[in-house]
């Protein structure tokens, strides 16, 4: 009967190599537009060249082996579904062929007035939050044109973006100019003790720890609080799970190995983990320090502490005619989930993939929530580039709870609040007196 068995696994992934194989023949020589995110992709033999597109340019992103990059979800005559390593497909749809601009490089120089309506352009079709940012964009466009029209240097168009950017607030906007035009800080002349997250981190596993443990340069860190049964887990980040999270080994693979990688890391990790504090009478995590990372590794974490199937979140994009498709996502249990009560423990600190673990970790009322709301940046950055060269990042997709509801830009709230300061120096601060450390949130629950 074993030998039946693995004759059957054996015959399925076959099976399944061979449909992908079929399915990259058929997309020879084949051009695509992605719904949403602004980008197109030229297929030929079994690569891909993968382009970020705008009204004036068209320039390649990436390239190289098509199944080393995408998995191939859905084909027909018209639409293609990709997955790129994390929740959401990318769908596409079938052209003749991409832009001229896409195969005809220009040489011409772009004034400033035309990277600045690229820029704007690019945010009215794919940014998907003015309305939570309140931020009235055609207002933007008109305010700021006059300027760029008398702009005579480089740092002056620089000054202009950033100002927009500082006005719209949102941690996923990011914008990439040369070190030469960026204004230097004059320093404080204010004694400031500037503590950092490694240090708040430390002096948890110092002052509440019992045995802490740590795995790949403390990405994750764990062990019972001390005189208690209370497990303690804290993820630092959701990156580097790989057992070989060394950089150069991380280039050396392709991109949907490395993805598959930091999911085995988080399953060996958590199968060890739960091994020393799995019977705890209750378990905290903590990601009040966590900036984010892959949602993929957030939500596999997540799946270790929860005892149902259930749809715990949407997602869709922003596109320049409304909304694509919502994508539900059904997060599954682990085989070896943690069955007692949990904490869950955030910040302001707390984002992106971060929050993604906190938004579905509300459809499960054993997982209580101390602290404070978390950032309120969800979406994947999208990445996207000025005619002038300079690299610009925006949030294009919409996370939403099963009912619809997103909590862009106010963050996913607590049960139990601890009115932390949004300001990172001051949070970071309030865990001190003097040189005496005290974390209220485990104290809490300690007593509890």
């Amino acid at each position: 009967m074993l030998n039946f068995h693995f004759t059957v696994c054996i015959l399925l992934i076959t099976l399944s190599v061979h449909a992908q194989q079929n399915r990259e023949k058929s997309l020879k020589n084949t051009s695509w537009v992605q719904q949403g995110y602004g980008r197109s992709l030229k297929i030929e033999d079994s690569t891909y060249i993968y382009y970020n597109t705008n009204s004036i340019a068209c320039k390649a992103l990436a390239d190289g082996k098509l199944s080393g990059r995408f998995s191939i979800v859905s084909l027909t005559k018209d639409e293609l579904t990709l997955n790129p390593g994390g929740i959401v497909n990318y769908i596409f749809k079938r052209v003749d062929s991409l832009p001229p601009m896409c195969t005809n490089v220009g040489t011409n120089t772009i004034s400033y007035e035309k990277n600045f309506k690229v820029f704007w352009e690019t945010f009215h079709d794919n940014y998907a939050f003015f309305k939570e940012r309140n931020i009235n964009w055609k207002q933007v466009y008109e305010e700021y044109l006059p300027r760029v029209r008398k702009i005579n240097a480089p740092k002056e168009f620089a000054v202009i973006l950033l100002e927009i950017v500082k006005k719209i607030g949102d941690g996923h906007i990011r914008l990439e100019i040369p070190d030469s035009l960026k204004t230097k800080v004059a320093a404080t002349t204010l004694p400031v003790i500037r503590r950092k997250k490694d240090d708040i981190i430390q002096s948890i596993k110092d002052t509440y720890l019992a045995d802490p443990h740590t795995y790949n340069n403390g990405v994750i860190n764990w062990g019972k609080l001390k005189g208690s049964q209370i497990g303690y887990i804290l993820i630092k980040d959701m990156n580097n799970f790989a057992k070989d999270y060394d950089d150069k080994i991380k280039d050396s693979k392709q991109p949907l190995a490395q993805f598959a990688d930091e999911l085995n890391g988080v399953d060996q990790v958590m199968k060890n983990i739960l091994a020393g504090i799995g019977q705890s009478d209750s378990i905290v995590i903590d990601l009040r320090f966590n900036g984010g990372g892959l949602e993929t590794v957030a939500l596999r974490l997540l799946s270790y502490f929860v005892g149902e199937s259930k749809h715990v979140l949407s997602v869709t994009a922003k596109t320049n005619q409304g909304n694509s498709k919502k994508q539900q996502y059904i997060l599954q249990p682990a085989n070896t989930a943690y069955q007692g009560k949990v904490y869950l423990l955030l910040s302001s600190q707390t984002a992106s993939a971060a929050e993604i673990f906190a938004l579905a970790a509300r459809n499960y009322p054993d997982i209580k929530t101390i602290g404070s709301r978390t950032a309120g940046i969800f979406s994947e950055i999208l990445w996207k580039e000025l005619p002038n060269g300079w690299e610009f990042s925006l949030s294009n997709e919409i996370y939403t709870d099963p009912k619809g509801k997103t909590y862009e830009g106010t963050g996913v709230p607590v049960s139990s609040e601890l009115n932390y300061s949004r300001n990172r120096l001051d949070f970071y601060n309030s865990f001190y007196s003097g040189d005496r450390f005290t974390d209220k949130a485990i104290d809490q629950i300690l007593i509890k």
